[in-house]
């Protein structure tokens, strides 16, 4: 299974249409300095941000709902297979106990009887492009079924990416980041993985101008899956920066792939090595 189209349905809210970042209210403790570069380059371009309350971990887009129209919200079942052993269920966070949200209590809400990741979905103008782990962490239902759930409560169509076990945590948004007017950057999955990678492009080749990220380094580092987990609210984007030789070169590629955007570079190593970036760690809606 690749590709399951449905009918057309209007844009989904997608990054460049945000407004207001959330950010989780253990992100301060956590990643210091990642936070505070994070939050002054919201303030100097006049973004909204605000902090969530009675958070269990930094990784909000996992467990918050997704906006697909102004005041229409997808929320799911935050489970995740990863988070199943006794020491880790702790860091589970129920998204109807999350605090300064009062706001989406007056949204449409649709429920989606699925075990989903925030950070497995990416919206990419009428369609969203997931890995096929969630059929692994949804066994007791029938991949017919599953399909037939996503697109209900989606209203678009759907594309699977194979899931690279290697990456446990099956996130698309660590593969892909949808760039607007049909066009979708694919991080450099071709310099550890070609198979992988030529996978991913026979899903994404016919929806998709593709702009795979490259980088021409004596070595490449094994986070350099980290640049395409950047964060774009509106016209701002920002990109991780780890300290590598490809930093640079994955700041000019990002810039030249969204040239009316202000591209800048984030300190996010601290977040890197806890294995996320800067979506994950964040929550960008239009409010």
């Amino acid at each position: 299974m690749e590709f399951y189209k449905t009918r057309k349905h209007q844009t989904m809210i997608t990054d460049n249409l945000t407004n207001t970042v959330f950010l989780s209210n253990w992100l301060q403790e956590e990643c210091p300095t990642l936070y505070q570069s994070l939050t002054k380059a919201l303030e100097d371009h006049a973004v909204d941000y605000r902090i969530l309350g009675k958070t269990n971990d930094i990784w909000c887009r996992d467990y918050m709902p997704i906006q697909i129209e102004k005041n229409r919200f997808v929320s799911y079942k935050y489970n995740p297979d990863y988070l199943q052993a006794k020491h880790k269920r702790r860091f589970i966070t129920d998204a109807n106990n999350v605090e300064n949200i009062d706001f989406i209590r007056k949204a449409e809400i649709i429920k989606l009887d699925l075990v989903v990741d925030g950070g497995n979905v990416v919206k990419c103008g009428d369609s969203i492009v997931m890995t096929d782990k969630v059929f692994v962490e949804n066994k007791d239902k029938t991949p017919d079924d599953v399909v037939r759930k996503l697109r209900d409560a989606f209203q678009c169509d759907i594309l699977f990416l194979p899931w690279d076990r290697a990456e446990w945590c099956g996130h698309s948004d660590g593969i892909v980041h949808y760039a607007g007017d049909g066009k979708i950057l694919l991080t450099n999955y071709k310099d550890f993985s070609s198979s992988y990678y030529y996978k991913f492009r026979k899903v994404l080749k016919d929806r998709f101008e593709i702009i795979p990220l490259n980088y021409k380094v004596k070595r490449h580092s094994k986070r350099s899956w980290c640049y395409i987990n950047f964060l774009q609210v509106g016209k701002l984007v920002l990109v991780p920066q780890i300290g590598m030789e490809e930093d640079s070169p994955a700041l000019e590629q990002i810039g030249k792939a969204l040239p009316d955007c202000d591209v800048i570079g984030i300190p996010a190593l601290e977040a890197v090595r806890k294995g996320g970036a800067l979506n994950c760690i964040s929550w960008n809606i239009k409010n």
